[in-house]
Formats: C-alpha cells, structure tokens, sequence
C-alpha cells in the first residue's frame, strides 16, 4: 500500500508497531481569535502554538472525505456549550463564513497525552461554509450546538471561465504574435457568417 501523505518517519514507527495514541489537531480561523484544540486534554505544543484539550472530536468533528474530483466536498464541526456561549459563537459565525479550517492527525506516547512522537500529518484543509444551530432537549436541560459546515473544493454553485485575450499574451510574452493572428482568425470567421 502506498502512503498518499508524508508522514514523519517516527510517527509512521508508531503507527505501524501496532499500539499507538492517536489524537486530533483542530485549527479554525475564527475571526480576531483562531482556535486551536486537540482530542486529549491539557495543553499540547505544536507548531509554535498552544493547542487546548477538549476531550474526544468524535462526533464533533466529522471532515469530508478525500475525493477525486474537482466537486465540493462537505463535512461538519459541531460546538457545544453554555447558552451565553453559544450566542457569542453565533454572533461570530457570519463573519466566520470562509474562514480556514484545518486538521492534523498524529501520535502521542500516552492514552490522552500531550507529548507528540514525530510530527502530525494534515488531514484536512478547507473553510467554513454554512452555520447553523439546534436546540436538543437532553431530560434535565437543553443542549444548545452550532453547527459548522466545513467545505474543500469550490462550490457547486460557482462558475469558471477562462479568458485569453491577445493583450494578456502581450503582457506575458511580447514577441509572441499567435494571439494575434488567432484574434484575427476569430474576426475573419464572424465576418464570414452569413446574416438572415
């Protein structure tokens, strides 16, 4: 089997020995204050930064899956927590819209620990796309969540062009007169078009 990834040479030792930790790295841009969280707890290093413990993503953090194509890929991140919270979080999510979202997967040498062996590998880049919220009523109180929606490849509403023009070629390489004469080529042809 080939690996699609690079991954640090001690983390593949680790991954391969048949008993492992693994843990998530999350990065969200979130507007005037990026978020950095990991699936175990305490305070894990990386990169320069300090990432926050929040307990296991399952459920919480659901990444598209790899595709092939050029189509829009969708997965979801789900943030829970006290209403006030939530609110504040829903004031921010608008502005939120098209911010980076990425993650890491990678190894630890203890269950939920916080010292890395080798370096995580990315799993994930892309941006946040629709918001939402839900309201869940668990027997004692009411689970307040927003739900963001996480999005890699461009959008299936958006278009593509492509333009050329002979001015373009110019700018890119002055000696080449093939635009022009493809310019002409055009004009001469439209020219020749009978009109009914």
């Amino acid at each position: 089997m080939a690996l699609i990834r690079d991954i640090h040479a001690d983390t593949l030792a680790a991954l391969t020995s048949g008993a492992f930790h693994p843990v998530t790295l999350a990065f969200v841009d979130w507007p005037e204050d990026p978020v950095r969280v990991h699936s175990g707890f305490g305070t894990l290093t990386w990169g320069g930064h300090d990432w926050m413990g929040v307990g296991l993503l399952d459920g919480l953090l659901s990444l598209p899956a790899e595709g092939t194509g050029a189509a829009m890929v969708e997965g979801e991140a789900v943030i829970g927590g006290d209403p006030d919270g939530i609110d504040s979080i829903l004031n921010a999510a608008e502005a939120a819209r098209g911010a980076t979202v990425q993650a890491w997967c990678g190894v630890v040498t203890t269950r939920s620990g916080t010292v890395l062996i080798g370096e995580p590998f990315g799993v994930f880049t892309g941006s946040i796309g629709a918001v939402g919220d839900s309201d869940e009523w668990t027997g004692a109180d009411v689970l307040r969540a927003v739900t963001l929606g996480l999005e890699t490849g461009p959008s299936q509403r958006s278009r593509a062009s492509a333009a050329h023009s002979y001015e373009d070629q110019k700018r890119y390489d002055s000696t080449d007169t093939a635009g022009r004469w493809v310019k002409q080529a055009i004009a001469d042809f439209a020219a020749g078009i009978p009109k009914w």
